[in-house]
């Protein structure tokens, strides 16, 4: 009886995963109001009545697909092993190319749109889906800045701040402007604009 239980365990999960995957599709296509349990029931290929089973109603199979974007985006754009790098200049454009590769994902927007749409009705997913992305990126930045001036590499005196100034020159403008036409930069653009800001960046803070 034990073995049959464990047997029946991937089954269960790979059916849970593939719900979550059916109904990210649809709140990306259509958004939370707009998408029914009968849609995504049907993008899953299972019965309404399964999906009930499996997360009690649509809020909180949103919430599953929330949750699992996260994990996702748990994925640092600066590796915790960078952060004692001293070639400064190459981690900072490693994070910054990841940074806008990230930011210029068309499902990455859709996501932050859709974030946007529904922080009044679920604030604390807002909340969870910030932290997970951007801020875990910043704290790494800051540690990052924090032992670089320590080491003498640079001289940055509130790594907060410098953060948060480096962050908001990679992104404001290509995010907006992504978010609200949909137009993707050129590479060539993005290296420019990410060239740029590192040099002024290492103007600020490279010892004298």
């Amino acid at each position: 009886m034990k073995s049959t239980k464990l047997a029946e365990q991937p089954v269960k999960n790979d059916k849970r995963q593939a719900i979550i995957e059916a109904a990210s599709e649809a709140f990306l296509e259509s958004g939370y109001q707009n998408t029914s349990m009968e849609t995504i029931s049907s993008k899953a290929g299972v019965a309404k009545q399964t999906l009930y089973n499996y997360f009690g109603n649509k809020d909180a199979l949103f919430i599953a697909v929330v949750d699992q974007k996260c994990d996702y985006r748990d994925s640092p754009t600066m590796r915790s092993n960078d952060i004692k790098s001293e070639n400064v200049e190459e981690v900072l454009k490693q994070y910054a190319q990841n940074k806008l590769a990230d930011l210029v994902s068309s499902e990455n927007t859709a996501m932050f749109r859709m974030m946007i749409s529904e922080a009044i009705r679920f604030p604390n997913l807002g909340e969870m889906f910030f932290k997970a992305g951007l801020e875990k990126d910043r704290l790494l930045l800051v540690d990052f800045l924090r032992l670089q001036n320590k080491a003498g590499n640079l001289e940055v005196d509130d790594p907060e701040q410098a953060a948060l100034f480096f962050q908001g020159a990679l992104n404001a403008y290509f995010r907006a402007k992504f978010i609200m036409t949909g137009e993707t930069p050129s590479k060539e653009t993005i290296q420019q604009h990410i060239d740029y800001c590192i040099k002024k960046l290492l103007i600020l803070y490279r010892p004298a």
